[in-house]
Formats: structure tokens, sequence, C-alpha cells
């Protein structure tokens, strides 16, 4: 069993592999088998189907991004200002090496939101994972208001990053990101 289970670890991690160079855009299993050392009969062996496999793959690849900004919240002060823990967020997903996740993440979004029987599960994690990790990161110097101010910036980026990856604009979106980061603060302020 445990042979099998490093088997399919290695399949999983193949075919995240595989998602972020190519994304899922008319996404077959034998090509994919084939670039990762596989068969199609084999993934399907695995995982089941298709779809479980993309949800499978989706999820080492989000946990992969969930480490990094787990760490960069982690880093931060307890009693942080949002606006500079915001911006470096932002500076996180514009960067070069992250695009490719990016656009698999929203383009996997998309699919999901088409097909959401074939893909259950995989939109409410996708968005309330962001929360979540947001919430607890927040909770120290927000208290309450850290998961309704969580789903305000989870909400806010996922927009702006749309932007970016639509039109390329990285300069108008960071300047967009810079105001929002400066009103969350001060409002914040005004709060305490």
């Amino acid at each position: 069993m445990v042979i099998l289970s490093a088997r399919r670890e290695t399949l999983l991690r193949g075919t995240a592999e595989y998602l972020l160079r190519n994304g899922v855009a008319g996404m077959s299993l034998r090509p994919m088998a084939a670039a990762i050392g596989s068969s199609a009969r084999l993934l399907i062996y695995h995982f089941g189907s298709k779809e479980r496999l993309l949800i499978e793959a989706m999820g080492v690849i989000r946990q992969r991004a969930r480490a990094e900004v787990e760490g960069m919240l982690s880093a931060a002060p307890a009693n942080r200002d949002l606006s500079p823990l915001l911006q470096t967020f932002w500076r996180w997903c514009t960067a070069t090496r992250n695009r490719p996740y990016l656009r698999l993440l929203f383009e996997v979004h998309g699919l999901a939101l088409q097909n959401p029987r074939q893909y259950a599960g995989y939109l409410e994690g996708s968005i309330l994972h962001w929360i979540d990790l947001l919430t607890a990161g927040l909770a120290p110097s927000l208290g309450r208001r850290g998961r309704p101010t969580a789903t305000l910036i989870v909400g806010t980026i996922d927009g702006l990053l749309m932007d970016y990856l639509s039109t390329g604009d990285l300069r108008r979106t960071s300047h967009a990101l810079d105001i929002f980061a400066a009103q969350l603060s001060s409002k914040r302020r005004k709060n305490r």
C-alpha cells in the first residue's frame, strides 16, 4: 500500500507541474500521462476521473502557495499595519514566477463555475482557504473583524489580479492596490 501511495503522490506532483506549464484548456489525459511518464489508464486507476485528478493537483499547487503566504504572514509583526502586508502579498502574487499559478487558478475556477457538479468542492475551497489563511493571520490585530476583512481583501485582490492578468497593466493595478491598502489601514486606525 505504501508503494501505491508513493506512486500516486509522484503522479500528483507530476500532474501539478504539467498543469502549471500547460494549463487545462483542451487537457487530455493521454498527452499529460505521457509527459509525466505514466498512462491514462494508470491516472484513472489512481484518481478515478480527469476532474478528480485536476482537483487534487490544484490542491498540491495551492498548498505550495499557502506555505509561502503563511511564511509571509508569520514574518509580519503581530500588531501590523495592513498596508505593507498587502503590498508584500501583491508583489508575491504578481511576481513572474507566480504567473503560471495565477493563470491556472483562474482557468480552473472558470471551468469549475461552468461545471460545478464535475468539480464539486473545488470552488468553495479555492476561495475559503485564502480567507481562512488571512483570517488566522489577521486575528491578532483585527479580532472579530478578521474574517470579514479577509473576505474583502481576497475579493479585492482577486479582482485586481484578474485585471492585471487580462490587461498586463501592473502599474495601474498596483496603484489601485496601494489605494485600497491605504484605505484599509486608515479605517483600521480610526476604529482603534
